[in-house]
C-alpha cells in the first residue's frame, strides 16, 4: 500500500479512535462532571420551585415557560441518574459508549441549567376584569367642565346603539382624565365582564399593542408571525365575552383585524373607546365622535383657583392680573393646572406681572395648538429656578413616551449624574431625590403612577422637555421607538445625552460612530437585543461618564475598549444574563457605580480593587461564589454592596467597610455572621440581605429590605441571633428545629413581616402561642413547604405532645388580633387540620389561604366540641348554624388535597365579604362549600364579575353551597389544570 494512502487512512480513523479512547479512559472524570452538573440543576430546580410556591399567591398561576422548564429539568435529571446507575454496572468493553453518552448528557444538563435563570416573576396574575389595573382604580384629577363629555361617553357605553366611541380633542384638553373617570366607574358596573385600559402613544407598533392588550389580560401572545399573534389575541378577547377596551392616545388609523381586536357589535356586547387628537382617526375607524371643547371662562377660573389657591382671588391687587394670566392659558386644562400650580400661594404682585409678561411674550408669534400650549407649560419649567432641578426634570424625557419611570431608578441616575449634591449618606441623597420629585409633581410637571412607586410625564410635557433639549443642553432621544436607526449625522459634537433604551436594537454598525462625540456624557442603551458591540465603538466616546447597557440579554462580552473610558463614573450591565466577559477596570479610577448583577461572570473583574471612588457595587446573581482576600480593602467609600450569594474569603474584609448602608452578602458560617452583628462591629444598615450557610440561596420576594436566610444550619437554643429590626426571615433545610420557639432571639424582633420555612424536616409546629404573640402581631406572610413532620401550625402549650387534633386548643386572648394576611402551605403531608374555630377571631386580617399537595389534610377549620354536640342536637331536630367570619379573605386556593373532606363543620358557615377567588382543584372528597359570598343585593352577589370561581367540573356538579341561590348566580369558568 502506498504511504500516502496509509496516512490518509490514519487521518480518517485516528480522531474517532482518540475520542473513543478518551471516553474509555476518562469515564470516571466524565461521571464526576455529570454528578456535579446534575446536582447544580437539581439545586436550581428546588430554588425555582420554592420561588414558585412563594409567588403563586392571590390566585396567580405559573408561567407556561416555567412549568415547561421544570418538567424538562426533571426529565433530564432522571436521565442523568439513569446513566449514573448504568455506570455502576458497566462492563469494560462498553465504557467508551457510556462515556460518550455521559458527556453529551452533561452538556444537556448545562444547557437546561442556563435556561432556568428566570430574573423576573415566575407567575402571571389571575384573570381579572380590570386589565392592567388589577382590582384598582386609576389615580386621576377632579373633572371640571368635562362632566358633560363623560356623561355622553357613559350613555353610549351603557346603551346598545353605539359600539365604537371616539373622544377627540387637542393635547392637554382632558381626554385621558375623562376616560380615567369612566374607567373607574366601569369597575363598579356589571355590564362588562372585563375592562381593559391600554395606552397606545405616538409610536404605533402592532406587536407592542398586541403585547400590551395581552398583558392587560394577564396573558401573552407567543407567535412570532403578526397574523398568528392577531389570531391569538382575538381568541383571548372573545373568551372574555363582553369587554370594554379603552385605547388611550391613538395617533393614527389602524385595522382592528390586523391587531386582533374583534369588531365590537350589538350582538357581542363589546365596546371600544379611543381617545385621539384627530377627528379623522375617530371617523375613519367608524367611531361615534365626542369632541372635548376648551373650558368656559367660569370653568377655567374654577380650575385655576383650585390649584393656585382660593385666597389669591380675594387680593384686589392680584385678582385682575391673575385673570389676565388665566386668559393666556386659553381654556386648556393642562396649561391651566401647570401655570396655576407653579404660582400657588404667590402673593407678590410683581411676580404676577412678570408671569403675565413671560406668557404674553410667546402668544403673539405662535401658531397652531402645539405652539400655544408648550410655551405655557415651559413657564412652569422656567419657574423651577434651581438649575439642577431643571436638569432632573429634563432627565425624565430620556425615557419612552407614556413610560412609568421607577422612582428609585430615576433617583439613582440623578445621583451618579451629580444632580444631587453629595451628602453624608446615600439614604439622605435618596430623600433629597424624593423631595425633588415632590416639587416636580407639585408643579404638575410629573404625575404619580403605579401606586406611587413610579412617575410619568404627560406627553405634551415630555414634548416641551424635548423641545428644550434641542438647544442647550442637547439630547438625542429615540427611546421606545422600535427599530430606531443609529444615524451618524445625528450624533453631533454638542450632544450631551443619548437615549436609545427599549428600541429593540440588535446590532451596532462596526463603523459607528465615525467621529468623536466630544460632549457625550450619558449613553442609555438598556433593554435592547444587542448581541455584540464593536471594539471601535467606545474609542470615539472618550468623554463618556454614564453607560447603561442593562437588560441586553443576548450580549456575551463587553469590548476591551471600555477599559479606556477613563472618565466613566457609572457602568451598568444588570440583567445581561449571558454576559461572561468584562475587560480590565483598572484604569476606570473615576468609577463610582458598577452594576454587574444578573450576569454570567464567574470571576471578579480584573482591576476592581483599584476603584477607590466606588460607592455602589452590585455582583448579585452572578456566578461568583467568593471574594478573594483583600479584594475590597481599598473600597472604603462603598455604600451600596450587593453580593447576596457571595462569601468573603476573609470575613475581616467586611468589618473594614465602615460606610455601608445597603449590604447583601453570604456568610460561610454563623460565627462570621454573629461577629458582624455583634455590638462592637455592627453597622447601622438601612437595608441588608444576609445568607448564612455554605450554599447560596437564591430566593427573596423583594418586598422587604431587611432579610436573613439560614441555609442548612443546625438550629438549637441560642445558636442563631437575629437582628431586632429584621423584616424577612427564611429557613432552608435547617435541622434541629421543632418550632420557632427554638429560635429565642425571634422574641426580640420588632418588625418581622415575612417568614418562609422550607425543607425543615424536624419541624412539628410553627408557633407556640404561649411565647409567639409578639411575632404574630407583626407577621404578614407565612410560607410553609416540605415540612414532612408538621402536625399543626399553632401549638397551644410548650409541653404539648400531640397536636394532630386541634379540638383541645384554648382560645387565644380575645384582644390579640394577628396581622397575618397570607398563609401558603405546600407538601406538608402529616397536618390534618389547619385552624381551630377558636383561633378565627385572631385571624381577622387573613386575606389569602393557599394550601396545596398536603395529602393528610382533612379540614381547613376543625370541628369543635360544640359542633359535635350540635350534630347530635341536629339529630334531635335542632338545626342552628354557627356563623364564622373571615372578613378580609380574598383568595381561597385548594389544590391536590385528596383527603380534604370539609372546609368547616356541617354546623358552621364562613362569611367572606371580600372574597374574589375560589380555586378547588383535585380535592375529590369535598362535597360542600360553606363559604357565604360577598353581600347579596336584590338576590345578586355584589359585583359578581369580580369573582373568580375555578373548580373541577366533576366537583362543581356535586358541590353543595350553603346559600341555595349562589350556584345559579355564579358563572362557572371550568378552569382546567395540566
Amino acid at each position: 500500500m502506498e504511504p500516502g494512502a496509509v496516512i490518509e487512512i490514519i487521518n480518517f480513523v485516528g480522531p474517532p479512535i482518540c475520542k473513543y479512547w478518551n471516553y474509555h479512559r476518562n469515564l470516571k472524570i466524565f461521571l464526576d462532571t455529570l454528578r456535579s452538573k446534575k446536582e447544580d440543576l437539581n439545586c436550581r430546580k428546588e430554588d425555582v420551585e420554592l420561588r414558585l410556591s412563594a409567588e403563586c399567591h392571590s390566585g396567580k398561576t405559573p408561567k407556561k415557560e416555567v412549568e415547561k422548564w421544570l418538567k424538562k429539568a426533571e426529565k433530564v435529571s432522571n436521565e442523568a441518574q439513569s446513566l449514573e446507575d448504568k455506570a455502576g454496572k458497566c462492563r469494560y468493553v462498553s465504557r467508551a459508549c457510556l462515556g460518550k453518552l455521559i458527556d453529551e448528557k452533561s452538556k444537556e444538563l448545562i444547557e437546561v441549567y442556563d435556561q432556568g435563570s428566570f430574573p423576573t416573576s415566575l407567575v402571571i396574575d389571575p384573570p381579572s376584569n380590570v386589565g392592567s389595573n388589577v382590582g384598582q382604580l386609576i389615580p386621576t384629577q377632579e373633572l371640571v367642565g368635562e362632566a358633560t363629555v363623560k356623561e355622553k361617553v357613559w350613555g353610549h357605553l351603557m346603551g346598545d346603539r353605539v359600539c365604537k366611541i371616539g373622544v377627540c380633542g387637542m393635547g392637554g384638553i382632558g381626554k385621558t382624565t375623562i376616560m380615567k373617570h369612566v374607567h373607574n366607574e366601569l369597575l363598579k358596573e356589571t355590564k362588562f365582564d372585563t375592562v381593559i385600559w391600554v395606552t397606545v402613544s405616538q409610536e404605533f407598533d402592532v406587536e407592542k399593542i398586541q403585547g400590551d392588550i395581552a398583558d392587560a389580560l394577564n396573558k401573552s401572545v407567543s407567535a412570532k408571525d403578526e397574523t398568528r399573534r392577531a389570531a391569538q389575541l382575538s381568541k383571548m378577547l372573545e373568551e372574555r365575552k363582553r369587554y370594554a377596551l379603552i385605547l388611550d392616545d391613538v395617533w393614527e388609523i389602524f385595522s382592528l383585524d390586523e391587531v386582533g381586536i374583534p369588531e365590537p357589535t350589538v350582538d357581542n356586547g363589546c365596546k371600544l373607546v379611543l381617545t385621539t387628537r384627530s377627528k379623522e382617526v375617530a371617523r375613519s375607524m367608524g367611531c361615534e365622535e365626542i369632541p372635548v371643547d376648551l373650558l368656559s371662562e367660569d370653568e377655567a377660573l374654577r380650575l385655576f383657583s383650585k390649584h393656585v389657591g382660593d385666597r389669591l382671588l380675594h387680593i384686589p391687587t392680584i385678582e385682575p392680573i391673575l385673570k389676565q394670566v388665566l386668559e393666556q392659558c386659553a381654556g386648556l386644562p393642562l396649561a391651566i393646572v401647570t401655570v396655576a400650580s407653579s404660582m400657588r400661594d404667590v402673593k407678590d404682585v410683581d411676580l404676577w406681572k412678570n408671569a403675565l409678561n413671560e406668557l404674553k411674550k410667546h402668544s403673539s408669534s405662535v401658531e397652531g395648538i402645539r405652539d400655544k400650549v408648550i410655551p405655557r407649560l415651559k413657564f412652569s419649567y422656567d419657574r423651577l429656578m434651581d438649575s439642577k432641578i431643571k436638569h432632573c426634570f429634563l432627565y425624565c424625557a430620556l425615557y419612552p413616551e407614556d413610560f412609568d419611570i421607577p422612582k428609585e431608578e430615576l433617583i439613582e441616575y440623578w445621583i451618579v449624574e451629580g444632580l444631587i449634591d453629595v451628602m453624608e449618606t446615600r439614604q439622605a441623597m435618596h430623600y433629597k431625590g424624593l423631595a425633588i420629585l415632590h416639587k416636580l409633581k407639585e408643579n404638575c410637571l410629573l404625575e404619580s403612577a403605579e401606586d406611587g412607586k413610579c412617575v410619568k410625564m404627560h406627553d405634551l410635557v415630555r414634548e416641551m422637555a424635548l423641545d428644550i433639549t434641542t438647544g442647550s443642553p442637547r439630547y438625542l432621544v429615540e427611546a421606545g421607538k422600535f427599530g430606531a436607526l443609529l444615524l451618524v449625522e445625528e450624533w453631533k459634537d454638542d450632544v450631551e445625552k443619548v437615549s436609545l433604551m427599549r428600541c429593540r436594537i440588535t446590532r451596532i454598525p462596526s463603523n459607528f460612530p465615525s467621529s468623536g462625540c466630544r460632549s457625550l456624557s450619558t449613553l442609555l442603551l438598556q433593554h435592547n437585543y444587542i448581541e455584540e458591540i464593536p471594539e471601535s465603538f467606545f474609542e470615539h466616546l472618550t468623554g463618556l461618564k454614564i453607560l447603561d447597557l442593562s437588560g441586553n440579554s443576548n450580549l456575551l462580552r463587553l469590548p476591551d475598549s471600555i477599559s479606556g473610558l477613563i472618565n466613566l463614573t457609572a457602568l451598568m450591565v444588570h440583567g445581561c444574563f449571558r454576559l461572561r466577559h468584562v475587560p480590565s477596570l483598572a484604569k476606570l479610577s473615576a468609577l463610582k457605580k458598577l452594576d454587574l448583577g444578573g450576569t454570567e461572570i464567574d470571576v471578579v473583574p480584573q482591576g476592581l480593587e483599584m476603584l477607590a471612588h466606588l460607592t455602589y457595587l452590585d455582583l448579585n446573581w452572578t456566578r461568583i461564589l467568593q471574594i478573594p482576600d483583600g479584594m475590597l480593602s481599598n473600597l472604603s467609600r462603598i455604600q451600596h454592596l450587593r453580593l447576596d450569594r457571595v462569601a468573603f474569603e476573609n470575613a475581616e474584609d467586611i468589618l473594614r467597610l465602615m460606610k455601608l448602608e445597603i449590604f447583601g452578602v453570604r456568610f460561610d458560617n454563623r460565627q462570621d455572621y454573629h461577629r458582624y452583628l455583634s455590638p462592637q462591629s455592627r453597622r447601622r444598615l438601612s437595608k441588608y440581605y444576609f445568607t448564612v450557610g455554605k450554599n447560596a440561596y437564591s430566593y427573596a420576594r423583594g418586598e422587604w429590605d431587611k432579610y436573613v436566610a439560614l441555609v442548612e444550619l443546625r438550629i438549637c437554643e441560642n445558636s442563631v441571633v437575629l437582628p431586632r429590626d429584621i423584616q424577612q426571615l427564611h429557613f432552608n433545610a435547617c435541622g434541629g428545629m421543632r418550632s420557632l420557639r427554638d429560635v429565642p432571639s425571634l422574641k426580640d424582633t420588632t418588625d418581622l413581616r415575612e417568614c418562609v420555612i422550607y425543607r425543615c424536616y424536624e419541624m412539628e409546629f410553627v408557633f407556640c402561642l404561649s411565647s409567639c404573640y409578639g411575632i404574630l402581631e407583626t407577621l404578614e406572610y407565612l410560607l410553609l413547604q416540605r415540612l414532612v413532620d408538621l402536625k399543626a401550625i399553632f401549638q397551644i402549650a410548650e409541653d404539648e405532645v400531640n397536636a394532630s387534633s386541634l379540638r383541645t386548643q384554648t382560645p387565644s386572648p380575645p384582644n390579640i388580633v394577628f396581622r397575618l394576611k397570607t398563609l401558603i402551605m405546600s407538601d406538608c403531608g402529616k397536618i390534618r387540620k389547619l385552624f381551630s374555630p377558636e383561633l378565627l377571631p385572631s385571624l381577622q386580617n387573613l386575606e389569602e389561604i393557599q394550601v396545596t399537595y398536603c395529602g393528610g389534610l382533612e379540614e381547613i377549620i376543625a370541628a369543635s366540641d360544640d359542633d359535635e354536640e350540635g350534630e347530635n342536637n341536629e339529630a334531635a331536630g335542632n338545626n342552628s348554624i354557627k356563623s364564622l367570619a373571615l372578613p378580609k379573605l380574598r383568595v381561597l386556593y385548594l389544590k391536590e388535597l385528596p383527603n380534604l373532606m370539609s372546609i368547616c363543620s356541617r354546623r358552621s358557615t364562613i362569611v367572606c365579604n371580600s372574597l374574589k377567588t375560589i380555586v378547588v382543584n383535585k380535592c375529590p372528597e369535598i362535597k360542600r362549600m360553606p363559604v357565604l359570598l360577598p353581600h347579596l343585593v336584590n338576590g345578586q352577589p355584589l359585583n359578581p364579575r369580580s369573582l373568580r370561581i375555578d373548580i373541577d367540573k366533576d366537583c362543581w356538579d356535586a358541590l353543595e353551597w350553603d346559600d341555595p341561590n349562589t350556584k345559579s348566580l355564579l358563572l362557572f369558568r371550568g378552569y382546567w389544570w395540566s
